[in-house]
């Protein structure tokens, strides 16, 4: 096959009796990804041959590709030849059957080359510390690249428990890595496969996800092909911005805090249960119009706030470590309507992400709450956007605290 125009393919189709069917393609046009256009012609040795030229356009649809198969007749003669003779609309319907089959059959395959070393790239995939800095998986507690090595740890997704089970089955150390993956209570067992090529100083990182298709994503639509191509793309993302981010420059993190006249248990829920937050979380004027959250190590709030001009603003928390009711340690980041991360709307060099702490302390029916923020992983621009930020810092964090102290005065009243 020659998919180029005035490049062919040359096919023999066999019938279930045997029948040959020689067909030629000749590609007239090809504008990748949207549109093929060829001429056919072919059919069944004694009978009448087909003769067309097809259109087979692809369209975006969200998630999903609509895909639309046109042929064009020189005569409504030539058009009932190829439906009455050789069944042509049901055997488009069957191809296109099959053309799913096989969609859903295929494995992943994403590439990418990273500006660092081989050594870099190979601890960030193997050693569990540097795998929870790129992958928003911090329920996992154990990992090593060791044939035999197994190791569990459960994701929570619109509402479901999936726990996740890892077998280690191949380690070229430096290169390679590969392991089971499949779920606990759920059908299926698919391969995923790390693999790293050198080239020069940089590192050519190859990632193989195949089996897919044994989950059974037509009654499990979480497990689609798709939604896992979504998050390994994110997740190539996330790899290229740990192993190649310069050397972090230092800077002392934001410290503020304030004495509510409420105790800390009020406090406490004021953070934790999405109901007590959505009427005072954000800067003085903005507003929760959603939000959903799951609040434990590796769960999440994702949420939209409206700004008193009307726009949408998302964010996201990733919950790291939950001490209750005196810590709440997570990464803070902006956010898209997917949960995507996304860079601050107003400044595109503020950090991706921020480590945040929140520390509650009571004292005599009052409670203390200090928040100390950190940027994550930034590099020297990011750092110095965030060090020159800080009095935007106490204004933002003073107008959600003059709401808090609001909203929890009401709810004692």
């Amino acid at each position: 096959m020659d998919v180029r125009p005035g490049g062919f393919w040359r096919l023999v189709m066999r019938g279930p009796d045997g029948t040959e069917y020689p067909n030629k393609s000749v590609f007239l046009e090809v504008v990748n990804p949207e549109r093929i256009v060829f001429s056919h012609g072919g059919g069944k040795k004694g009978a009448p041959g087909a003769q067309f030229e097809s259109t087979w356009a692809f369209e975006a649809q969200g998630k999903q590709t609509k895909l639309t198969l046109r042929m064009v007749f020189v005569s409504a003669e030539a058009r009932e030849i190829v439906i009455k003779t050789y069944n042509a609309i049901e055997g488009g319907n069957q191809t296109l059957d099959r053309l799913g089959e096989q969609l859903a059959k295929m494995p992943i395959i994403l590439e990418r080359t990273f500006d660092a070393p081989m050594d870099t790239v190979w601890k960030a995939i193997t050693e569990v510390e540097q795998i929870k800095q790129w992958w928003d998986i911090p329920a996992i507690e154990f990992f090593k690249a060791e044939v035999g090595f197994e190791t569990q740890f459960s994701i929570h997704h619109n509402g479901k428990n999936f726990l996740h089970l890892w077998k280690v089955t191949e380690v070229v150390p430096g290169r390679k890595i590969s392991y089971d993956w499949k779920y606990k209570n759920y059908p299926g067992n698919s391969d995923v496969t790390f693999e790293l090529f050198p080239e020069g100083n940089k590192t050519k990182l190859k990632l193989t996800h195949k089996g897919l298709e044994t989950f059974e994503p037509w009654n499990n639509p979480e497990l689609a092909r798709n939604n896992f191509l979504m998050g390994w793309t994110g997740l190539m993302v996330n790899i290229a911005q740990f192993v190649e981010k310069p050397k972090e420059t230092h800077v002392e993190d934001f410290i503020i805090s304030r004495t509510f006249d409420a105790p800390r248990e009020l406090v406490w829920k004021a953070f934790t249960d999405p109901e007590h937050m959505k009427n005072w979380w954000g800067p003085k004027g903005f507003t929760v119009r959603a939000a959903k959250m799951d609040f434990r190590p590796g769960g999440s709030y994702h949420y939209c706030m409206r700004s008193p001009d009307g726009h949408d603003m998302w964010g996201k928390f990733v919950y790291r470590e939950i001490v209750a009711p005196e810590r709440i340690v997570f990464l803070n980041s902006f956010s898209d309507e997917n949960g995507g991360l996304t860079r601050h709307p107003m400044s595109p060099t503020w950090p991706l992400g921020m480590l945040s702490n929140f520390t509650f302390d009571e004292k005599e029916g009052k409670t203390t709450l200090t928040i100390r923020w950190s940027p994550y992983n930034a590099n020297e621009v990011e750092s110095k956007t965030f060090d020159e930020g800080r009095e935007g810092m106490i204004g933002g964090w003073t107008g959600t605290f003059d709401q808090l102290e609001k909203y929890l005065a009401e709810a004692q009243a």
